[in-house]
């Protein structure tokens, strides 16, 4: 049968070195959409979209979904895997590398509540995203460094201030149409990565004053103003609490251990890989990447199983290998998630980010019932 319209696309970063492949297919009663995926120059497991035939316009609406999906994730159609500018999110690399934090214990969140040095400000559970306005043009930018789409509304805020300002780059989380901004990389069109993070933080909240798809979110300086905001998000069952040392610089990627912009989250989660959708029903299995070391102490990756998620009716049911975010109380020695609930599919993420590391274990000793 021959392909009606069809789209191969390659991921290539660190160890993964991937392909896939979509394709709308004329069958008896309409069309199909079909899909081929795997490690490059391996056997490719197949499967469709499309349970049954459909019309054109359906099919081409299924089939340009799914590759804007996998692009938005990194895919690209050049052979080398590389970034290109021709996917349909733009898929550009950009020079935009996001800070990351780390995690901290309980204990050492008290401590940063009196140290002065310290501020914090509720950790956003939403998409990581940058936005840059500059010269009529507005991007936005995932956690991976490529430009992607900003809702229309958040869009025409930036593009505003930056007609009056100058180019402008915020940096933060996306919840639905509003960009909740957490750091300022560009203001007025300088770069002011050098300085002091509260005093980039002051200069986000007075730019974007008045915005309403663009809010600044609420820094607490004072001991009573961040042990007032812990109860807070704690109250109202929040993600967790974020804290920045007040005169850091902007510093690109995670450090090994400790840094400038530390997280406390009240509830775990992880980012999984989906291994397999489970025949017949709405849940998926679930996995992440653990390492062992050889006799000869070469390093080398696996995926383990460590539980299935059942998929609400209000979310599409993943494909296999897509990244989605999962929800827990804790995971058992060996990785078994307990109380896993789907919280939706990650795009930013790549299968380098689903480790065992981000787990949180059951303390030795403990049963489940002691645990609730």
């Amino acid at each position: 049968m021959n392909a009606i319209a069809q789209t191969s696309l390659y991921y290539a970063e660190g160890s993964s070195n991937k392909e896939y492949h979509a394709e709308i297919i004329q069958v008896a009663g309409g069309n199909v959409v079909n899909f081929r995926y795997g490690r490059r120059g391996g056997a490719l497991t197949t499967g469709t979209k499309t349970s049954s035939p459909v019309d054109f316009t359906e099919a081409k609406r299924i089939y340009e979904k799914l590759v804007k999906e996998k692009t938005a994730k990194g895919y690209t159609p050049d052979v080398s895997g590389t970034a290109y500018q021709g996917t349909s999110q733009a898929g550009i690399k950009s020079d935009f590398m996001p800070q990351l934090l780390n995690p901290i214990s309980e204990h050492e969140a008290m401590g940063l509540i009196t140290d002065s040095n310290w501020a914090a400000q509720e950790k956003m559970d939403g998409e990581r995203r940058a936005a840059h306005a500059e010269n009529g043009n507005v991007t936005g930018i995932n956690r991976k460094g490529l430009i992607v789409p900003l809702p229309q509304a958040i869009a025409d805020e930036l593009q505003a201030i930056s007609n009056q300002t100058g180019a402008l780059c915020v940096d933060g989380e996306i919840i639905g149409d509003v960009l909740h901004v957490f750091d300022l990389h560009i203001h007025k069109g300088e770069r002011i990565h050098t300085l002091p993070w509260l005093k980039r933080m002051r200069l986000a909240e007075s730019l974007l004053a008045g915005c309403r798809q663009i809010k600044p979110v609420p820094v607490a300086v004072t001991t009573e103003q961040k042990q007032e905001l812990w109860n807070q998000v704690l109250f109202e069952n929040g993600e967790g609490v974020v804290f920045k040392r007040t005169n850091c610089p902007v510093t690109a990627g995670r450090p090994n251990s400790g840094g400038d912009w530390l997280k406390f989250k009240f509830t775990e989660t992880a980012s999984c890989c989906v291994m397999e959708i489970n025949s017949g029903r709405r849940s998926v299995k679930i996995g992440l990447i653990e390492f062992n070391v050889h006799p000869k102490a070469n390093q080398h990756q696996m995926l383990i199983l460590v539980g299935n998620v059942t998929i609400p009716p209000n979310h599409d049911v993943p494909a296999a290998g897509d990244i989605v975010e999962i929800e827990y109380l804790y995971a058992y020695r060996g990785g078994s998630l307990y109380q896993p609930v789907y919280r939706g599919k990650r795009v930013d993420m790549t299968l380098s980010a689903c480790t065992i590391a981000q787990l949180k274990f059951k303390p030795e000793g403990e049963d489940d019932e002691d645990a609730q």
